[in-house]
């Protein structure tokens, strides 16, 4: 003979049944951020080999500026820490 009464396997039941619209609702939320298998298409020119060369180029010295602007700001902040770190030290020393 089974242990518990009717309202307390009511009561399961509902409890089970909120439980599993949550779980889906919480699905449905990330299904929505889904992409489709679909392949994007871009109206872009065609660029002959001279442009793509003289695209690329051009590209390549953007990221040399680049680089060489992240370097210097490097530069400067070590030597702001490590002119902080040096008067710290002979000063408290």
């Amino acid at each position: 003979m089974a242990h518990g009464s009717l309202s307390h396997f009511k009561a399961t039941l509902a409890r089970k049944a909120e439980r599993n619209q949550k779980r889906q609702a919480r699905s449905d939320r990330q299904s929505k951020f889904r992409t489709s298998g679909s392949k994007t298409e871009f109206n872009s020119t065609t660029l002959s080999e001279s442009e793509l060369k003289e695209i690329k180029a051009d590209i390549r010295n953007k990221m040399k500026l680049e680089k060489k602007k992240q370097l210097k700001r490097i530069l400067i902040v070590m030597a702001v820490l490590t002119s902080i770190l040096l008067f710290s030290f002979f000063k408290f020393s």
